[in-house]
């Protein structure tokens, strides 16, 4: 590439700082100044000008958001090039070099990283035990102090230091690291192993920063550390934004930086090109008196806008409220400003939730940055507790926070108490309390089901894909999601594919063919989304480059067919009941997204018991049996009675009529059982009912004859049961009277199991055939924009579709509605109009999108990211990608209001800004005003922290900032803002009436 040209398109200070010498370089950098494209400019310049190699650059940022855009920036420029640079956060950086290393620094092959909410759960179980009061308030305090301790070598005072031993084994114990030591293995692996920091060093020829004013004291000795042989470090900071000294941060690395690397001259960046002046002027009005490194630094805005400053007062939080939705729709009515240009700040969460209940009452599309990171959301949080316990099924901490969430409090407490008055372990109680005549059948049924729920994952976990095991997990918490396909799917017939499922692979192209290049465009997005691999559109010219063993989908006839070795004419499963184009090609997609792999059921044992009563944990064997079977078909059968060495219930002999003459004869069960593993060996090993009584009963007679237990994978087929009809019995009576099936002599072992293999191969494809037909709900947007431009809906299937996906398809969350219309030059009001109205014609329902559903969606989406990795490796990595995202990372390229707190805004812009909370303890914080252990830095310190935090928000805004002050908010009465005092003469000030 021209990299002159590229330069041409940089200011005097970003060239200078781009084209600098390969040595340490120091570059302040303001908001809105262009950092990033300086960044960007630098790294080309690196690779182009220097010729270093792309693999030996380590961009280093502080959000995966940040690091994402740095990517997808480099990419359109460097090409496939980019891949090979390391873009990502510190800790991202830091994981990289453990996992790689794990073994120098005693950490298990897969190890995750326990989020916040993990550690205050620790701490609080520790102290819970120790019987201390105020746990909440005491665990936060703990985990401070050992933070400070680990960050900056304070002193960990006795009861902290006897907590936090504590603390440590419990994380080793279940492979875990957390935040803190992602940094501190890391800096104690570079120390202690010279040779691994050398190979560092000569991988990472350049190394630059961004945000470097939010580092650490940790962070910034591995910096030097990595840096200081070769010294082509270029670190980008603004100790102006410096608003995380509470968590560690510590902005005097910036001067630290400039002795230890001997910087003679700092670069700035002054020409603001996001902000109109009188922004900018407010903005460093704020500043005045704080400690900078230069205190005479100006910001000049290069934009020649009109802009708008005003602050509004309030007497309620209600008048403040109904303002900000008055001035949201008259900027989106009048002004046509999108909802995505505008965001409001706040300096506490909860003043955000508020707006957000009145924001849905008013139907303002919004998005809010709220908690820590993405896990904070409940369906997420959810969804990590299964796949965590999954990951670790012995951590106990997890279990009782799933427990909580899916059996609700009444009923975990009660568990809880079992356990306590038993002495026994919380799993071993749950256990016992599922089977316990104590409790209504339906308590039993709930319980049983959550626990085979999560047996059978944990059992099943090792035959999937990462992406196949987290939608069987989403599958299986049938509770958590509204899916509007599960309430349509009987209006889809089952089609015939010539070959359902294919395999993808990197030398093999798909290929796409409808004559209207907006339906194609459509196809090869949905693909794309739905696949994660590249999928290309076919034409007359194109033809020419499809290869023999490449895919060709054809939606229509294509005049040259055959095109390739691997032609699908879908257009031929068109019919009465589907004449949409996107429709044929959906119900492809969904063979491709099934998990449930027939294969794993190729080779199995079913067996059954009949028993002395129906209490596992005392019962006695009477009689075992089994079937081996191999692609469906039984091949061998094992039958025998057992003397049990105890008297069988009466109760038990109305049901198999075996009774105690019967089996006096017949060998005892630890004659039986070795014979009975041996015949199982290691086949997957199935049991109706197998977690509540046939595998308790086993693995009882395992223990007390000292036999090795067997490695077998477990299934429990009366959960699928379930799964597929909750509210139905599913015993295998019921089963074989709902299918019509011969039971022959119905309660004896060898007729039960031979019966149960009937049932389970019909379960199975019962449950096959539903998870095609509801799977890929996600891109039914695609589908219905499809079958409105082909106008299809007449036909039942199209119509179904087009009815579950026209909800996505008309929300803020549209992955394609406005995509669409901007390739195709179409104007984006006139479309959604025009759906409105087919859809009042076809008399559908049109429902408000359950933005939940959004949340699943972006799970599948990071999934596929990791389906290539062992699943273990996968749940591992996954786990701890998700424990390092931040607020930011929630937001999605929707057209929504963002709802913000002024730390989560940081690095964003807008056209129009609302700042709520200008009141004084709100805005200077109320904690600068108190002597505090967890923040002892004195007053100054903390005031001029607030003071960055406002000029932050402030910044944010281009053309329009508003404040807004309640005289009475949460009940208290406020006075203004000092901060607002100091730029009066730049604000309008109103009062609300």
């Amino acid at each position: 590439m021209d990299i002159k040209k590229y330069l041409d398109h940089l200011n005097q200070e970003q060239h200078a700082a781009v084209t600098s010498p390969r040595q340490p370089l120091l570059l302040i950098a303001g908001p809105g100044t262009g950092k990033t494209r300086t960044i960007i400019a630098r790294i080309i310049y690196l690779v182009e000008e220097y010729k270093l190699p792309p693999e030996q650059i380590l961009a280093l940022t502080f959000s995966n958001k940040a690091a994402d855009e740095l990517k997808s920036r480099l990419e359109q420029t460097l090409k496939e090039r980019a891949g090979r640079i390391f873009c990502g956060t510190f800790h991202s950086f830091c994981l990289t070099v453990l996992r790689k290393n794990h073994e120098l620094v005693k950490l298990h092959p897969f190890f995750s990283v326990c989020d916040d909410e993990y550690q205050q759960t620790l701490i609080r179980d520790i102290l819970n035990r120790r019987a201390i009061r105020d746990v909440h308030q005491k665990a936060r305090a703990v985990q401070l102090a050992i933070s400070n301790h680990r960050l900056k070598d304070k002193a960990l005072p006795p009861f902290s230091s006897s907590v936090f031993q504590e603390y440590q084994r419990h994380l080793q114990r279940h492979h875990l690291i957390d935040y803190d030591q992602i940094l501190l293995l890391t800096l104690e692996l570079f120390e202690n192993h010279q040779d691994v920091l050398e190979q560092y060093r000569f991988l990472y020829q350049a190394i630059l920063v961004d945000e470097f004013q939010d580092t650490d004291k940790i962070q910034y000795r591995i910096l030097k550390m990595l840096a200081e042989k070769h010294r082509n470090i270029f670190v980008v900071a603004d100790d102006d934004q410096s608003i995380y000294s509470w968590r560690g941060a510590n902005p005097e690395n910036i001067r630290q930086f400039i002795q230890d690397f001997r910087i003679d001259e700092i670069h700035f960046l002054e020409k603001n090109y996001r902000s109109a002046q009188p922004i900018i002027e407010a903005a460093q009005i704020i500043l005045k008196d704080t400690d900078r490194i230069e205190p005479e630094k100006k910001i000049q805005s290069v934009q020649e806008l009109d802009a708008r400053l005003s602050a509004v007062f309030f007497d309620t939080e209600f008048q403040e409220v109904d303002y900000i939705i008055k001035k949201i729709k008259h900027w989106y009515q009048e002004e046509e400003i999108d909802f995505n240009e505008i965001a409001v700040l706040y300096p506490q969460h909860r003043m955000g939730e508020k707006l957000a209940s009145f924001f849905l009452k008013e139907r303002i599309p919004f998005q809010m940055a709220s908690g820590r990171n993405l896990a904070d959301h409940p369906i997420m949080k959810r969804f990590l507790l299964y796949l965590r316990l999954i990951r670790d099924p012995s951590d106990t901490l997890i279990l009782e926070q799933l427990m909580l969430l899916e059996l609700g409090e009444h009923l975990f407490k009660k568990i809880q108490q079992w356990a306590k008055q038993k002495q026994i372990s919380l799993k071993k109680a749950l256990n016992e309390f599922a089977i316990h005549q104590y409790n209504s059948k339906t308590v039993r049924n709930k319980l049983q089901t959550f626990i085979g729920n999560l047996a059978n994952l944990i059992n099943l976990k090792s035959f999937f894909k990462f992406d196949q095991l987290t939608r069987e997990i989403i599958n299986n918490i049938q509770s958590l999601q509204t899916s509007y396909l599960k309430e349509s799917y009987r209006l889809l017939e089952m089609v015939s594919l010539k070959k359902e499922k294919y395999l993808f692979s990197d030398r093999r192209k798909i290929w796409l063919y409808h004559s209207r290049p907006e339906i194609c465009y459509l196809g090869c997005q949905m693909l794309e989304k739905a696949l994660g691999i590249s999928v290309h559109a076919l034409d007359d010219e194109k033809v020419v480059h499809v290869s023999k063993p490449d895919l060709v989908l054809l939606l229509e006839p294509f005049k040259n067919e055959p095109v390739s070795d691997f032609d699908l004419p879908l257009y031929q499963i068109k019919g009465s009941a589907r004449q949409g184009s996107l429709t044929v090609l959906f119900r492809w997609l969904q063979f491709q997204l099934q998990t449930i792999d027939e294969k794993i059921f190729d080779h199995y044992v079913v067996f059954d018991l009949e028993t002395t009563g129906n209490n596992p944990h005392r019962a006695g064997i009477v009689e075992i049996a089994a079937v081996k079977v191999r692609e469906g078909e039984i091949v061998e059968t094992f039958e025998t009675l057992v003397n049990p060495q105890m008297e069988i219930d009466p109760e038990a002999q109305q049901v198999h009529h075996i009774s105690d003459k019967d089996v006096q004869n017949a060998p005892t069960i630890d004659k039986v059982l070795p014979d009975f593993l041996q015949f199982i060996g290691e086949d997957l090993l199935i049991a109706h009912n197998g977690y509540a009584f046939d595998f308790i009963i086993l693995d009882r007679y395992i223990r007390e004859l000292n036999l090795k237990k067997p490695r077998n994978v477990r299934y429990d087929s009366l959960i699928m049961a379930r799964n597929l009809f909750p509210n139905e019995k599913n015993s295998i009576d019921a089963l074989a009277y709902r299918y019509k099936l011969d039971t022959g002599t119905r309660h004896r072992a060898l007729d039960d199991v031979k019966v149960l293999n009937l049932i389970f191969r019909i379960l199975l494809k019962e449950a096959r055939k539903r998870e095609i037909f509801t799977a890929g709900e996600e891109f039914a947007e695609y589908v219905a924009l499809g079958n409105f431009l082909e106008n299809t809906l007449n036909a039942r299937e199209d119509r179904a579709l087009f009815q579950v996906g026209l909800n996505k398809l008309l929300s803020p969350f549209s992955k394609i509605r406005r995509v669409y219309a901007a390739t195709f030059a179409k104007d984006d009001e006139q479309l959604l109009n025009d759906l409105h109205k087919i859809t009042q014609l076809h008399n559908l329902r049109l429902k408000d999108y359950d933005s939940n559903q959004e949340f699943f969606d972006r799970i599948m989406q990071m999934s596929k990211e990791y389906s290539k990795m062992p699943v273990d490796q996968a749940i591992s990595e996954f786990l701890a990608f998700i424990s390092l995202m931040n607020t930011q990372d929630n937001l999605e390229a929707i057209n929504a209001v963002s709802l913000l707190t002024l730390y989560a805004a940081k690095g964003l812009e807008f056209e129009k800004v609302i700042i709520c909370g200008m009141e004084d303890h709100n805005i200077p914080s109320s904690y600068v005003y108190r002597d505090d252990e967890e923040d002892d830095r004195p007053m100054h310190k903390k005031l001029d922290e607030q003071k960055r935090l406002l000029y932050v928000g402030i910044t944010r805004g281009k053309s329009e900032v508003i404040f807004t002050l309640v005289r009475n908010r949460f009940g208290r009465r406020h006075k203004s803002s000092p901060f607002l005092e100091n730029i009066r003469p730049l604000v309008d000030i109103k009062t609300f009436i």
